[in-house]
């Protein structure tokens, strides 16, 4: 007999339900927070229906690991550009991993882009 599969895009929503309602019954979210990430373009939720992960797979669950504490951006695919180089405003050029697309944004909007990336005090991102 062989298992069916799941399928993550079916399951993301319902994930994203369970979740959310849970923190609202524990008065960590409010319906208006709700409301608001319901506008979001992307959930901020993922679900992983790939290769099963064993508890004895130490090498798996390293590169799990591995992967969830990675940095959010590269500094070696960003190159700052001061004001005195020629494009008369301080910039950052980034060049995206996957598509090598190159992206330039001002300084202050980088920095705006950059802190969405700091967890608020208390918040904690990294799990072990």
């Amino acid at each position: 007999m062989t298992a069916v599969m799941p399928n993550a895009n079916d399951l993301e929503p319902l994930f994203r339900l369970e979740v959310l309602n849970m923190l609202k019954q524990e008065g960590k979210i409010t319906e208006s927070v709700i409301e608001n990430m319901d506008t979001w373009h992307h959930s901020g939720f993922h679900v992983y229906c790939s290769d099963v992960i064993l508890p004895g797979d130490e090498e798996s669950l390293e590169r799990l690991a591995r992967y969830v504490i990675r940095a959010p951006l590269s500094q070696e695919r960003m190159v700052y550009m001061g004001a005195s180089e020629g494009t008369g405003m301080d910039q950052v050029i980034y060049t995206g991993k996957r598509n090598r697309v190159k992206k330039r944004f001002t300084a202050l909007d980088w920095l705006a882009r950059l802190v969405t990336h700091i967890p608020s005090k208390g918040e904690q991102l990294v799990r072990y």
